[in-house]
């Protein structure tokens, strides 16, 4: 498997950002269609208003973090099943080195919140399904979608960034993560 990873990123004031681009309610019913809704802590339905955890911040810097698979990793993959391992195998590995990045940019700026791609604490899986609390809730961050941050819309235009999926079960030419980290 060969891709190149690019690393793009902006800043933009919190108020703007969230006029702009959180809408909740809309969002949700995309999160509902999601197999993970519901099955694990970091994603709705919450106990919370999700606009909480985006709140009262000054600055947010928008990461997109785009994979991109060169033709012949994309030809080899010949079933859906070939390309969605693909592509899994791929977010992992990048994956592995990007949140513990996060996690220092949230270290090194007091008061600041990093919002990531998804929770990948467990790997035996989260506990949400069996009613017990999360096991690591000062380490889990939720992703900006699941407080009801429009992704393609923000990523379009802040970053030039079309996020694609793959409609007929090929492997799509790139993937982007997208994270954040919200600042005081």
């Amino acid at each position: 498997m060969n891709y190149t990873v690019t690393e793009h990123k902006v800043t933009i004031g919190a108020d703007d950002f969230i006029r702009r681009y959180r809408d909740v309610e809309r969002i949700r019913t995309f999160c509902e269609q999601c197999p993970s809704y519901g099955k694990v802590w970091s994603c709705p339905p919450f106990d919370f208003d999700p606009r909480d955890v985006s709140d009262g911040f000054k600055t947010v810097t928008i990461m997109a973090t785009t994979i991109e698979f060169d033709e012949q990793t994309r030809a080899a993959c010949k079933t859906a099943e070939q390309a969605s391992a693909t592509g899994r195998e791929a977010m992992e590995q990048v994956w592995k080195t990007l949140l513990p990045r996060l996690y220092e940019m949230e270290r090194n700026t007091p008061g600041s919140r990093c919002f990531t791609f998804r929770c990948s604490l467990c790997p035996e899986g989260c506990t949400r399904p069996e009613g017990k609390p999360c096991r690591h809730p000062d380490k889990m961050r939720h992703s900006l979608e699941s407080v009801g941050f429009d992704l393609v819309t923000m990523t379009r235009d802040l970053l030039g960034i079309n996020l694609e999926w793959s409609a007929d079960g090929s492997l799509p030419k790139h993937i982007t993560l997208v994270t954040a980290l919200f600042t005081p």
